[in-house]
């Protein structure tokens, strides 16, 4: 095929170069691939810009509104190289016949990342690394932190990661309680895991940890409201998205003593400000969203989303697609 009669794709992905090549590799052998990488998601107007002429995107977290989409007339196929889509209008996209893929291979090392940052919080592991640094080997009764066996984890959100979490967490000894808005009593109970109201998760658990997707229904679902409904005295844990948490409701909680502590991995703005007053806490442990990010998982979800816009070009239904329903009118039959 004449190079100029090749698709365009872009790929905004921030990823580190090394571990992509090998994928894009493969990409160029069917399309015209035409990198940004800014190391940050692109700004709307960025976007905008490099939107022309192309027919498909591996894309990292950059918003398409409405407004984009309906701009980019000849786009066909959005392929996240991660699981989460909140940033893309989907029923714009579905609307325009845009298909759009995700790549859900985050879930083994996001669940990984969140026992870690767990563990972390309750055994005070980064005080502890900073009391060693200042020579205050002796003072040990600082460091006395309940034992997390024993402990009730409440996970809100019992998909593929709540789920991996709950796995971990019945190893080290923890009793699993769940809420899912759907019915997940199937799989809970193959693991073990009582699925109980809300209230009841947040009221008995001593760390609750956050796994439902974000979107309209679900932005700042953890108020004040619900952090007053958690046991006092207990642990908060967020690693699937920052909308998620009404931050300063998070840090009234935090101060007052109601909460413990808490880990993040996530922000309601990331970059995070320098003034958020949650990096000033001495309870909070935090992460650059990086729960879902490994070498494995990075090459895997690139590789996925080439796949992903190859099935596309041969007219095959993509195995990952989040909007199905814009299959029957996609723009790429008409390619």
């Amino acid at each position: 095929m004449a190079d100029e009669l090749r698709p365009l794709v872009l790929v905004t992905s921030f990823y580190d170069g090394r571990l992509m090549a090998e994928s894009l590799g493969q990409l160029k052998k069917f399309a015209r691939v035409r990198e940004v990488n800014r190391g940050r998601n692109l700004t709307a107007h960025e976007l905008r810009k490099s939107l022309p002429g192309v027919y498909a995107c591996v894309a990292a977290d950059e918003t398409y509104t409405s407004k984009i989409l309906t701009g980019a007339k000849e786009l066909a196929v959005i392929a996240r190289e991660g699981t989460g889509y909140d940033c893309i209008d989907i029923e714009a996209a579905t609307h325009h016949g845009i298909l759009v893929t995700n790549a859900p291979v985050v879930h083994v090392c996001t669940a990984n990342m969140t026992i870690g940052l767990m563990i972390a919080l309750v055994r005070k592991v980064i005080a502890c690394d900073a009391a060693v640094r200042a020579n205050a080997w002796t003072r040990r009764d600082r460091w006395l932190s309940p034992d997390l066996a024993g402990m009730t984890l409440g996970i809100i959100g019992f998909g593929l990661v709540g789920r991996e979490v709950a796995k971990r967490a019945i190893a080290l000894g923890m009793h699993v309680v769940a809420y899912n808005r759907s019915n997940v009593s199937a799989a809970a109970k193959d693991l073990g895991v009582q699925v109980e109201p809300l209230d009841d998760v947040l009221s008995r658990s001593d760390v609750v940890s956050l796994h439902v997707r974000h979107g309209q229904k679900t932005r700042n679902m953890f108020n004040a409201s619900m952090f007053s409904r958690m046991k006092k005295g207990s642990y908060f844990v967020n690693t699937a998205r920052g909308g998620l948490v009404d931050e300063d409701a998070l840090v009234d909680a935090l101060q007052s003593g109601h909460l413990v502590g808490a880990a993040l991995d996530v922000f309601a703005q990331e970059p995070p400000s320098q003034a958020n007053r949650l990096l000033s806490l001495a309870n909070v442990i935090v992460a650059p969203h990086t729960a879902g990010e490994t070498i494995t998982t990075v090459h895997d979800g690139i590789d996925l989303a080439v796949s992903q816009i190859r099935d596309s070009l041969a007219k095959r239904k993509p195995s990952h697609l989040v909007n199905p329903e814009a299959w029957a009118h996609a723009r790429i039959h008409h390619l």
